[in-house]
């Protein structure tokens, strides 16, 4: 086979990726935002990988229109959105570097000095296409080196630190916990939050209290309950009814989140907002485990947007028709906790109060890629 019908298989089966995971995206057959996270990382891998582009400005603008078909398919699953803003900065930053490294000193070959040396050099048979390099945000400069290959580890790289975020964060458990003491947890959907309490019950003798998140929940309260009991943690489901009447014995709150935005606030499970305010209240710290790859560079400008609403009849059935036709019932699936609710945050980076999220948002992403 040729060199042209090799490349145009390998776009074809490429486009055919892209549509199974729009699909499954749309379906909800990838569910949770680790899952999302590194399904989007692998995707964008393939894409790189088989793309053909002569100029940095082609990859990122393909990048970028799938960030934007991808995000159409699910507006409010936020780790798929800040996954491809990783790879672009990860992009631009190769691309910085490798102009930096190709002009030599710097100064010498910057694009004003050379202006300026063209305006008072007699010889007018100045090199026009060394101007062409621009100014803008550095990626629109002529590119000599190969970046693919790099771009391709920095993904990969991007990868593994999914993979052992969870391990990462678990690690700080032992600090954070205290012998003999009381837990609470209303997020029994989250991962991180599962290891976080099994390894820190490697060393220390506590007791988890799970709030059981009705209706939502239910099934996933009982199983993570019942994993943290098979490790010897003495582990207590309760019902939402019950969290203030008990928050007066809790050490501390533990939240697993489903996003981070910019301002530190965070999406968690519904409930968890009253939940932090009953802490609040009793002087009880509130700490989130999240990885950075939940960090979002959006703002709650407009918070019900972010908030998905699940299945009405799981509050109230719709046999009670009498009943259905006189009030309005919401189910929502998540709540928006402010930041001034909780008292720290603990990445894999290490543990950050939500005042500082915003700096590692300047840190992990770009202005320009703020909007895909």
């Amino acid at each position: 086979m040729s060199t042209v019908g090799t490349h145009i298989s390998k776009e074809k089966d490429l486009n055919t990726q892209i549509e199974s995971f729009v699909a499954q995206i749309k379906r909800r057959q990838i569910q949770g935002s680790y899952n999302v996270a590194l399904a989007t990382a692998q995707l964008l891998l393939r894409v790189v990988s088989a793309t053909r582009w002569t100029h940095i400005d082609q990859l990122i603008t393909q990048i970028k229109m799938l960030g934007k078909r991808l995000q159409s398919a699910q507006p409010r699953e936020l780790a798929c959105g800040n996954i491809i803003r990783r790879v672009l900065s990860l992009i631009r930053e190769e691309s910085e570097d490798t102009n930096d490294s190709e002009s030599g000193d710097g100064a010498a070959n910057s694009p004003l000095i050379t202006s300026m040396f063209s305006l008072l050099s007699a010889n007018d048979e100045y090199d026009s296409s060394r101007m062409s390099q621009g100014f803008g945000d550095g990626t629109s400069r002529s590119i000599k080196k190969d970046l693919k290959p790099y771009i391709i580890e920095g993904i990969q790289e991007l990868i593994d630190e999914l993979r052992s975020i969870d391990e990462s964060i678990a690690g700080m458990g032992v600090e954070m916990i205290h012998e003999n003491e009381t837990i609470l947890t209303p997020t029994p959907n989250s991962r991180t939050v599962l290891k976080f309490l099994l390894r820190a019950a490697q060393k220390r003798k506590f007791t988890v209290l799970v709030v059981e998140v009705f209706p939502n929940d239910v099934e996933k309260t009982h199983e993570f309950a019942l994993k943290l009991a098979g490790a010897g943690i003495e582990t207590t489901v309760i019902t939402d009814a019950m969290v203030y009447s008990i928050m007066g014995r809790v050490g501390k709150v533990i939240l697993g989140t489903n996003a981070v935005l910019a301002n530190g606030g965070l999406l968690a499970s519904a409930g968890a907002a009253m939940i932090c305010q009953c802490a609040n209240v009793h002087r009880t710290p509130v700490v989130v485990c999240t990885g950075l790859y939940k960090l979002s560079p959006m703002y709650p400008f407009d918070i019900e947007s972010l908030i998905e609403v699940g299945d009405t009849g799981k509050v109230l059935e719709f046999e009670d028709g009498s009943l259905v036709d006189k009030v309005n019932v919401v189910n929502p699936l998540y709540d928006y906790v402010p930041p001034e609710s909780v008292d720290l945050c603990i990445t894999n980076m290490g543990g950050y109060s939500p005042s500082f999220m915003y700096r590692l948002v300047l840190d992990h992403y770009r202005q320009e890629d703020v909007i895909l």
